[in-house]
Order: C-alpha cells, then sequence, then structure tokens
C-alpha cells in the first residue's frame, strides 16, 4: 500500500497552529473537512472516537512521530492526512518528546485488514531517519507531497 493512496493532499498541514494533542487532533480532522474528505454533521462522532483511541494509550510513538487513527461508520474508504509541527505538540509520546510529524488515519469499521496494512506502511516509513529529518524539514504542501511520493516509490 502507497501512502498517497489515503493521504488526502488537499488537507495537509505543513505548519499546525496548535499546540496541544486535542487541538492539533481537531486541526486534522478540520482540514480533512474542509478538503470535503469527511462532513461536518460527523466532526464531532470522529473526534469522539479518536480521543476514545488517545485514552486506551497514546499514538505518540516516539522519536517525534504520532499516528492517531480510528475507524468510524461514516467513513467510506480509507482516508489520512500528515501534518508537520515546526515547534513541537506535547502528546504524550512514549519517549516523553514533543511530536512534530503526524499521521492521521480514519478508516471504515469493516477494513480490519486495509486499517492494519496502511499503519503497517506508516510505521515502515517513519522509521526511516531520513524521512523524519526531512519531513521535519519541510516547509511546504508540494515538499511534504514530494517527499510522500518519493517513498512510495522506493
Amino acid at each position: 500500500m502507497k501512502l498517497m493512496e489515503f493521504i488526502v493532499e488537499d488537507a495537509i498541514i505543513p505548519d499546525l497552529k496548535s499546540t496541544d494533542k486535542v487541538a492539533v487532533i481537531q486541526e486534522m480532522v478540520d482540514a480533512l473537512k474542509d478538503a470535503n474528505s469527511i462532513e461536518e454533521k460527523d466532526i464531532k462522532d470522529i473526534m469522539k472516537a479518536l480521543i476514545k483511541r488517545e485514552e486506551l494509550g497514546s499514538t505518540g510513538i516516539g522519536k517525534g512521530v504520532a499516528v492517531p487513527h480510528t475507524k468510524h461508520p461514516c467513513i467510506k474508504e480509507i482516508i489520512g492526512i500528515v501534518a508537520r509541527s515546526a515547534d513541537g505538540v506535547e502528546f504524550d509520546a512514549l519517549d516523553g518528546e514533543p511530536v512534530y510529524i503526524l499521521f492521521l488515519l480514519l478508516s471504515p469499521n469493516d477494513s480490519a485488514g486495509t486499517h492494519l496494512s496502511a499503519l503497517e506502511r506508516i510505521s515502515n516509513v517513519i522509521r526511516d531517519e531520513d524521512f523524519r529529518k526531512f519531513m521535519k524539514e519541510a516547509s511546504t504542501k508540494a515538499e511534504i507531497i514530494d517527499l510522500l511520493k518519493e517513498v512510495d516509490e522506493e
């Protein structure tokens, strides 16, 4: 599975404005709505599901990366967004460090295999130190898209 198969290009956020976990997740969900990938009426429920998932254990996996994700009945096909925080966000990451790179993933309820494949793809990409470095330095949507396309070709 390629990142660009589920990342919504129009929703990518090269410079998050929010500075705390819930606000960052909200900003990312709003970007998906603004890109017409989710409907306004579903935002509250999607946020509830994402926060509930965070309460089970932080999706701040360490090394400056977080991958908030959930399944939801209003989602018809897997969608995701990438966001970057120049200053870092306190995300209760496993290593206690701020998060600079976030992948948010939303999947249909009946998509266990696809959901896991997307999470695995993200996991493989973010293990690469060079990818994390370049993502942290990317300051425009175009730079982020180029980087995502580049790792998809590898």
